[in-house]
């Protein structure tokens, strides 16, 4: 388990002691930052699979993700929730590593994973509703796009934000249905 120590939690120590520490400790996050450079805000980054689909109910075949990898599932919408991403939904599929299903077995929101082997979200970010991208740490895997001062929130694999804005809040979780049929996984969303 990777314990995160974030400029919040140091303060509300502080709080609690007499302790007197320096500001390079109070900046410290254990947390590796994403290297994006420039990127939009609006959509998604770092998937293994991108798969369009049209507003309204789809199924998509996830079958061939590997332990590690996403597939992102884009579909046109009409929430003003997705404003900020263009109006399209932008949906992770997260194939666990063995660690990640370890991690979700003690950590996981009761009712929202189907099968462990995927983690299923929305790549919204909960602070202003930024795009989420996926960072390939395996730890924390989910980052929004939005980089800058007070935005960089970072989320861990059962979508709890770890560092950054969006600290102790959850992605969202569409309203989905995971199938697997011997080696064929489907997600149906609705």
């Amino acid at each position: 388990m990777t314990i995160v120590v974030t400029r919040r939690h140091v303060i509300a120590t502080i709080a609690s002691s007499s302790v007197v520490l320096c500001p390079a400790v109070l900046n410290a996050q254990t947390v590796p930052e994403p290297d994006w450079g420039e990127v939009p805000y609006d959509k998604p980054l770092g998937e293994t699979q991108l798969v369009e689909v049209a507003a309204g109910p789809a199924e998509v075949d996830v079958s061939a993700l590997q332990a590690g990898e996403v597939a992102v599932i884009a579909r046109p919408t009409d929430d003003e929730e997705y404003a900020a991403t263009g109006m399209i939904q932008y949906i992770a599929v997260l194939r666990r590593t063995d660690d990640q299903i370890a991690f979700g077995a003690e950590n996981d929101r009761e009712g929202t994973v189907q099968d462990p082997r995927f983690f299923v979200v929305n790549l919204l970010c909960s602070h202003r509703g930024k795009a989420i991208g996926i960072t390939g740490n395996p730890d924390a895997p989910f980052a929004c796009t939005d980089r800058r001062g007070r935005h960089g929130s970072i989320y861990n694999s059962v979508g709890f934000g770890i560092a950054g804005a969006s600290e102790d809040e959850f992605l969202s979780i569409p309203d989905y249905t995971l199938t697997a049929n011997g080696d064929q996984v489907t997600v149906a969303i609705a």
